[in-house]
């Protein structure tokens, strides 16, 4: 009796499970397109073996509207277990081509619009993840993704905006001058911040030497841009020019609206975006002193030998000789304090008075061209050199006075 029962239950479960690996080892079955003509329809249904797949009413309908079908026998799920699933011999996967053409479209359109919103954005890019795609049951949704660790991506050719590089066109702009007329209260400083610029551009292009001689109601030139005004002198050329000044030769030919390199003495050119040299522009604003004639230097400051006696006494100037008549000039801007005519140990002398406490004295001078209060620039000529007063010939005896102490003029001179 229980061999009986035995033989039985072997009996069921071959029949409800089928051998292990038997699925494994069928050959791998061809296509089959199932048409959707009814007539063939019902002879394929009604073939031995072969369950129906379609009622009457449902083979019509396919008849008018629905496309062929195609079974992929090799992606067919395995049977359900008996029991637990919702067929005991499975289902056919079936996939219609339509809805495999949208969703293809669909990739394409999100992988054409990350490329033409790429540039928009400066730089995009974008991973198609497999999970956010949806296919039918069966179909390997990996084949049409791109994984995250691929290292692929997907980004527009153009570059970023901010990557560009920063071009200064104001530098190849024509020049271009306005007026301005100085107003009470104005200074040099506060007009050069005023239309952008920088003191250099304004002292070049109004040719100032001297920034104490501006008055109210002046003209000043001003341009819409820095630069400094240069004259051509005779073996100038463009090429040397834009050397010696760091600038652009294009920049210097659109500044001055040339079309061609050739220049002549006497010519003025701009030439942009230069200042001038701290030395010249500190002349210009009265802040260095500068060698008050020319000559021989003989003499420095400090104790010597006294010419006439031989005692040891403190010169407290520097002298430089030359011929009567050589021209004195202010060594920097200021005012006329004082000026001797009578004859001493100076002989006929001036002082004049300068910013930040300083005073500047002239000696053995055989003519004065300045009056006491007058204001004289730097450079300004005050008179000529002579031999008067306790002198052995002439020569020029220059003192520099800062805070009522006599100091070294030649830590001062440049």
């Amino acid at each position: 009796m229980t061999s009986i029962i035995k033989r039985q239950i072997v009996e069921e479960r071959s029949h409800t499970r089928p051998e292990k690996n038997s699925r494994r080892n069928e050959p791998m079955r061809p296509l089959e397109v199932i048409s959707t003509d009814p007539a063939r329809l019902w002879s394929q249904d009604n073939k031995p073996g072969r369950k129906k797949l379609f009622s009457r009413e449902k083979r019509q309908s396919l008849s008018s509207s629905s496309p062929a079908i195609i079974n992929f026998p090799e992606t067919r799920r395995k049977p359900w277990p008996a029991g637990g699933g919702p067929g005991k011999e499975g289902n056919d996967l079936q996939i219609n081509w339509i809805d495999l053409l949208f969703m293809s479209n669909m990739i394409m359109v999100l992988v054409l619009l990350a490329l033409f919103l790429g540039p928009a954005r400066g730089s995009l890019s974008m991973y198609i993840d497999s999970r956010s795609l949806y296919l039918p049951p069966g179909l390997y949704s990996g084949a049409f993704a791109v994984p995250h660790d691929s290292g692929i991506q997907l980004s527009s050719a153009a570059p970023a905006v901010e990557d560009l590089p920063d071009v200064d066109h104001s530098q190849f702009d024509a020049l271009e001058v306005s007026e301005y007329q100085i107003q009470n209260g104005d200074t040099l400083g506060q007009i050069a911040l005023d239309f952008d610029l920088n003191m250099d551009t304004l002292i070049s292009f109004n040719q100032i030497r001297d920034v104490r001689r501006m008055q109210v109601g002046q003209s000043l030139q001003i341009p819409n841009r820095d630069g400094l005004l240069h004259h051509v002198e005779q073996g100038d050329s463009l090429s040397a020019l834009s050397d010696e000044y760091g600038s652009s030769l294009n920049a210097i030919l659109d500044a001055n609206s040339l079309d061609s390199e050739t220049i002549s003495p006497g010519d003025t050119i701009f030439i942009p975006g230069v200042k001038m040299n701290q030395t010249d522009l500190k002349l210009v604003l009265g802040e260095l002193f500068i060698y008050p004639a020319s000559g021989r230097f003989t003499s420095g400051f400090g104790y010597r030998a006294d010419p006439f006696t031989g005692a040891r006494r403190f010169h407290n100037g520097v002298d430089w000789a030359n011929r009567v008549g050589t021209p004195i000039k202010a060594s920097m801007a200021g005012t006329v304090v004082h000026v001797e005519s009578q004859i001493g140990n100076y002989g006929r002398f001036v002082i004049i008075q300068h910013p930040r406490g300083f005073q500047t004295l002239y000696a053995h001078m055989d003519s004065i061209a300045v009056s006491r209060g007058e204001y004289v620039s730097q450079g300004e000529m005050i008179g000529r050199m002579g031999n008067t007063g306790r002198s052995t010939g002439p020569h020029l005896h220059f003192s520099l006075i800062r805070n009522g102490n006599f100091v070294d003029p030649l830590a001062y001179l440049h």
